[in-house]
């Protein structure tokens, strides 16, 4: 689209252009007084943006930090759990069933 518009309207915006910089060298100006005013005019959103991001990389942050706490929590649990099997304590062990009460079929 943005192609569409060069290709149809290239010449006039570039005419444009360097009209709106003769304007601006006449008051000593150029294109960054354009950028800086447009800067300013949104710093108050850019400020929202920004706090809005920290926010977001603090919360980030918190979350990667329990998820590192819960992994370190789980492998805890998991080397002790080991340990029990391996010495065969705290371990259930399983009968084979008994023949008694049973019937052959």
């Amino acid at each position: 689209m943005r192609r569409n518009i060069l290709r149809m309207h290239g010449s006039r915006i570039k005419r444009l252009r360097k009209e709106i910089l003769e304007i601006l060298r006449r008051v000593n100006l150029d294109e960054s007084a354009i950028e800086a005013e447009a800067i300013r005019q949104s710093s108050t959103e850019l400020e929202l943006l920004d706090q809005r991001l920290a926010s977001l990389e603090s919360r980030r942050n918190k979350a990667l930090a329990c998820v590192h706490g819960y992994g370190a929590s789980l492998a805890y649990q998991l080397r002790e759990s080991e340990g029990r099997i391996i010495d065969g304590k705290g371990v259930l062990r399983l009968e084979p069933p008994s023949s008694k009460g049973r019937t052959a079929a």
